[in-house]
């Protein structure tokens, strides 16, 4: 949203009864552009009606620069903590690249095509796959203070970019993917993945680092599962860049995917050496 009226008011929080917004410790900020009220209250008072004190549709400001701002809308009572668990912890559908078995191109197509239809699932590890959607940095998502920016990292942002310490812990049980509810969140149909950015950090891959002597560079782009951040209205995710570094772009990116799979304990490599022309031969005990 670009203009901005001195009738507006803004507030720390806000309260929800009958149907309508409150806000909490209202105040005025008389201004006529951005520039006046970028670095100043809003910081810790984030909640508008655009307009007085009281609305049906209460506005989250997460953004803003010398010219615009940024918001959510919020209805039914729900705050931004709200807003968050909806968009973090959902997991009723799957993705665009998870799709499923009858959709070309998705991990579970590759899965049914490749594992299930040739009787080869008995030697697959129901695994957990690590989707880490805990937060790094809540900049301006943050109710209660902090930098007005609209990027909203996650776990492996710090990890890959900041302290460069892969780790293969997963924080939280919404985020452990598996088919079994016994070791994960059995919202899978297939034990099928992609590589989290922290294995890749393991290989070999690192951010802002080009690297072709490891295993898993192909000279292609390709997608981890890891998310980056939110920023701006789009969502990033962490690929591996055909330079072999670990990078992130928007996920509206035509990258490529590479289905993973974990043998079962007690799998055994009997030749091959991973190459197409050559693959790996596995023995069952």
């Amino acid at each position: 949203m670009k203009s901005v009226t001195d009738t507006y008011y803004y507030g720390s929080d806000v309260t929800y009864s009958g149907g309508t917004y409150t806000l909490i410790n209202s105040f005025k900020e008389p201004s006529s552009n951005w520039s006046n009220i970028y670095s100043s209250k809003l910081k810790s008072n984030h909640y508008t009606c655009m307009g007085g004190k009281t609305c049906t549709s209460v506005y989250y400001i997460y953004y803003t620069t010398s010219t615009y701002m940024y918001y959510i809308e919020l209805t039914g009572g729900k705050k931004v903590e709200g807003a968050l668990t909806d968009m973090l912890d959902n997991n009723s559908g799957s993705s665009t690249i998870k799709g499923n078995r009858t959709l070309s191109g998705t991990l579970d197509y590759w899965y049914y095509t490749n594992i299930e239809q040739k009787g080869y699932s008995s030697y697959i590890e129901d695994t957990v796959w690590c989707n880490d959607r805990s937060i790094y940095q809540l900049n301006g998502w943050n109710p209660d203070g902090g930098s007005l920016r609209s990027d909203l990292s996650f776990g492996a942002y710090g990890r890959a970019d900041v302290t460069h310490t892969p780790s293969l812990s997963c924080s939280r049980a919404t985020d452990r993917f598996t088919v079994s509810t016994s070791n994960g969140n059995g919202a899978l149909i297939y034990p099928v993945g992609l590589l989290t950015a922290d294995e890749i950090m393991l290989a070999g891959g690192k951010s802002g680092t080009s690297n072709s002597n490891y295993y898993l560079y192909t000279g292609s782009s390709w997608w981890t599962g890891s998310p980056y951040d939110f920023s701006s209205g789009r969502a990033y995710e962490l690929s591996v860049t055909s330079s072999g570094n670990l990078s992130y772009y928007g996920v509206n990116f035509p990258y490529g995917v590479r289905p993973s799979v974990s043998l079962r304990p007690g799998t055994s490599i009997t030749g091959g050496d991973g190459t197409v022309e050559n693959p790996y031969t596995i023995l069952t005990d």
